[in-house]
């Protein structure tokens, strides 16, 4: 398959206003600009953007009902009450479940916790589970990252538990009759920062527990490093509160006291290096969700809450194994996979719908990913097993999926999730009308830009801007991620002397640049441009700058995003002028009429009126244009057509009007505008991001 081609979007730039914060806070320009991209437009917030530390944290209080958990949790502590703590198989459960274990393992609660098995089990509270716990003696249940939809199940508990509920999905209507609910995002809640991840909730319900034992001044900033790791991992904005606590974890993380990180990080290759939020999320996240997709999430728990160094070196050997594990299966799906779509029209099809036997359930959401980064299409991956199909759905920005599956919910069991990613269950002989009607209603909702990857570009960045201290002030925009995404920058008409293939299979691509600033570029998994780029054509690119260390040695580099041919502003107008008709076209196709009928020549055909055009200004229009051309004339009423035979039309001309023509008057030109604009965007040029 043909690599896609990508839009690339500029931020409008703000010269003024970027100015204006590099004097104040004495910062590049360009940096400034970056800032301002992201909604930060003033000193105090920017200083708070790229310098803020633990006084941003905020009070827990703050929180609906946390009082009343508090005290609770206070009472089972003081009456050595049972606590268990009911988490979930993912990252952002784990960790979660591991804090407020460590917290009341402090405070000396009688404590312990459980993880529903993914596949037995499912996600959430269930009542095989409930009543084995009341069965085996626990009186107060604090759930983390989940609950707060689990209305059946804790109403058929109440005589026999208290339930303390600590979650941070959307709320439903109707809400658990739980002791206490703790979610940011409930009704009622004072609480600014609303989109903390699962361990966000659970932390601030240890802050909480900690302050009532040993008073306000004790902010209690202890796992924060396990707290990044699951703000990460659930894909949170990394904005407002969460950037703090991440921020401060990721410092944490390369001197963690934590017996189950510091063994983690040296199976990822880690120890002893700075950790960012790439490594969390592509190394030691995936690690820990290895367990809960293919075995059993619990052995994550007990990695992150021992204090037995041996135990630990076992568990993050097993966690390591279970990952390479996971990308067996992984690659093993993925390969039917492709092997399915070899039958699929790409060109044809709007959504992948993929189904196979058996796929294990836990690993089909990561090959949707994956999928839908390969082709930008949206992807549901469902696994059949006992005449019912599981299905995991990733989709692309433009296209809400949740709302699609509503659209077909008669032919689902149940299905539920949100606008990009959504889990369904379906009767076997219902997925190919499901995957009719999800084509269909994508035929209807979207554009052919819509299947083109977007690259927003914060500003063009002269190669010699970029120096160590611009990198080193670049960094105080970490951590990046969703909300907060790494910056990236472009830059035209570069020059280079060398290119090769490097890695596995001659994957990856590195340029040698005409440069004394920056030398080196790498475009990971862009070995296939090779063949299209040629040291005798500049080229554009779009970038991060980096520095590069590798056997003590520092250099600075561009990470390379996307790399394009350069075109000189003749060669782009002449492209476009091939897709619809601008000012200029327009003009001549007129001047080209009337030289026609001065000679008495009306009966024309568009090839004719083409050559002549190509004869006396060098512009070559094909009929198609020429043809948009006459239709936006005829619009602005200076000429009128007749269809012949033949392909020979009559044009005449009008006399010219007395008052100036707009050209947007006519609506063929504003779309021949629009036609060129997309063009520009998905092929040649900048679109500026709105």
């Amino acid at each position: 398959m043909a690599r896609l081609q990508k839009a690339w979007k500029l931020f409008p730039v703000k010269h003024e206003l970027a100015a204006k914060l590099s004097r104040k806070l004495n910062i590049s320009e360009f940096i400034a600009q970056t800032l301002i991209n992201r909604g930060v437009t003033d000193e105090k917030s920017a200083t708070q953007f790229l310098y803020s530390g633990s006084e941003y944290i905020l009070n827990p209080y703050l929180l609906k009902n946390m009082d009343i958990a508090v005290s609770r949790i206070v009472r089972a502590i003081n009456s050595d009450e049972k606590i268990t703590v009911y988490g979930d198989y993912d990252v952002d459960g784990i960790t979660s479940c591991a804090i407020v274990y460590k917290t009341l393992s402090r405070l000396g609660a009688n404590i312990n916790f459980y993880i529903p098995d993914r596949q037995s089990e499912g996600y959430g509270l269930n009542a095989s589970a409930l009543d084995g716990l009341i069965n085996t003696g626990t009186k107060l249940l604090i759930t983390v990252d989940c609950g707060i939809s689990a209305v059946k199940e804790v109403s058929a508990v109440l005589d026999c538990i208290d339930i303390i509920i600590t979650d941070h999905h959307q709320p439903p209507p109707e809400l658990p009759p739980a002791l206490a609910i703790i979610n940011p995002k409930q009704p009622g809640c004072p609480y600014p920062e609303k989109n903390l991840a699962g361990v966000g909730v659970a932390f601030k319900l240890c802050q909480a527990l900690w302050q009532k034992y040993y008073g306000t001044e004790n902010k209690f900033f202890d796992y924060l490093d396990i707290v990044a790791i699951g703000t990460i991992a659930d894909i949170v904005p990394l904005t407002g509160e969460n950037r703090v606590l991440v921020k401060l974890g990721l410092a944490q993380l390369p001197t963690t006291s934590n017996l189950g990180i510091k063994a983690l990080l040296e199976v990822c290759g880690l120890a002893g290096k700075k950790i960012d939020s790439s490594n969390v999320g592509f190394a030691i996240a995936p690690r820990l969700n290895a367990v809960g997709r293919v075995s059993q999430a619990t052995a994550g728990v007990e990695l992150l809450i021992t204090d037995d160094q041996n135990y630990a070196h076992e568990l993050a050997t097993l966690l390591d194994e279970e990952n390479s594990s996971r990308q067996a299966i992984e690659k093993l799906i993925l390969a039917k996979a492709e092997d399915q779509l070899a039958e699929v029209d790409l060109n044809a099809a709007k959504v992948l719908v993929l189904a196979g036997e058996d796929w294990h359930s836990g690993v089909i959401g990561i090959v949707a990913s994956r999928l839908v980064d390969k082709y930008f299409k949206p992807v549901i991956m469902i696994s059949i097993h006992d005449g019912y199909g599981k299905g995991s759905c990733r989709s692309i920005p433009a296209f809400d999926i949740y709302a699609a599956l509503t659209r077909c919910s008669d032919l689902l069991t149940q299905f539920g999730g949100h606008r990009q990613a959504a889990g369904l269950t379906i009767p076997v002989e219902n997925i190919p009308n499901l995957c009719y009607r999800l084509n269909a209603i994508a035929a209807e909702t979207l554009s052919a830009a819509d299947y083109v990857p977007v690259l927003n570009i914060d500003s063009f960045l002269p190669l010699e801007e970029i120096s160590s201290a611009f990198i080193e002030q670049l960094a105080c925009l970490e951590p990046y991620g969703f909300g907060n995404p790494s910056p990236l920058f472009a830059c035209r008409n570069v020059q280079f002397k060398e290119k090769r293939l490097i890695g596995q299979q001659s994957r990856h691509l590195k340029l040698k640049l005409n440069n004394t600033t920056v030398n080196d570029v790498i475009a990971w998994n862009m070995g296939e441009l090779s063949d299209s780029l040629s040291c005798e054509e500049n080229i554009d690119l779009v970038f991060v700058p980096n520095i590069n260390e590798w056997q003590g040695h520092k250099n600075l580099q561009l990470i390379a995003h996307d790399i394009r041919q350069s075109l000189s502003s003749k060669e782009i107008k002449a492209k476009l002028d091939q897709i619809a008709p601008d000012r200029d076209c327009i003009r001549q196709v007129y001047l080209t009429i009337k030289e026609f009928n001065k000679t008495g020549q009306y009966n024309l055909s568009l090839q004719h009126v083409s050559s002549k055009i190509l004869e006396n200004y060098q512009t070559f229009l094909p009929e198609q244009v020429v043809d948009m051309a006459l239709t936006i004339l005829t619009e602005l009423n200076l000429l009128t057509i007749e269809v012949g035979t033949e392909g020979v039309v009559t044009i005449c001309l009008k006399p010219s009007p007395l008052k100036k023509l707009n050209l947007s008057d006519s609506p063929t030109f504003c779309k021949c505008l629009k036609m060129r604009e997309e063009y520009s965007t998905q092929h040649i040029q900048f679109e500026e991001v709105h």
